[in-house]
């Protein structure tokens, strides 16, 4: 269940509670914050002994963290990305988002928004990709074939 610090009136996650949200272990939530990775963005004291609080957009951040991990991407590769994810993106909330896809080439985060662009998390650098499905490349040959095969038939 969420707290809700003093501090703010913004909906609160501890420590267990975001490793719990997150699917990573406690001890995971633990070493991404010593390690400045994914910091919870709070801005409450530090120090042993002292709640952590995360915000639901740093929880859906060690989320993403445990999906690039079961997929064997280090997140100490991911360090730069996350930090610009959470620091030169908009605030991830339960209605709104940065963009619609994230990308990564195992060092460096992108978000995908509009029009297929890529910007990168680290410095909001765009770059352009293009997805081009094989399946509907090789049914347009197929098609192209059997049109060109019955003008031979029928020619």
């Amino acid at each position: 269940m969420p707290n809700a610090p003093v501090h703010d009136s913004i909906e609160w996650y501890s420590a267990a509670q975001a490793a719990r949200l997150s699917g990573l272990t406690r001890a995971m939530v633990d070493y991404l914050c010593r390690s400045e990775i994914v910091m919870p963005s709070c801005g409450c004291k530090r120090g042993h002994g002292t709640p952590r609080h995360y915000a639901f957009g740093d929880v859906v951040a060690l989320r993403l963290i445990a999906r690039l991990s079961k997929a064997g991407i280090s997140s100490l590769r991911l360090r730069k990305g996350m930090e610009g994810l959470r620091k030169y993106q908009p605030q991830i909330t339960l209605t709104s988002l940065p963009a619609s896809h994230i990308v990564t080439d195992g060092q460096d985060i992108y978000l995908r928004g509009a029009a297929d662009s890529l910007q990168r998390a680290t410095d909001g650098q765009y770059a352009f990709a293009f997805v081009i499905e094989l399946d509907q490349l090789r049914s347009e040959v197929v098609k192209k074939m059997t049109a060109t095969q019955l003008k031979i038939a029928t020619g």
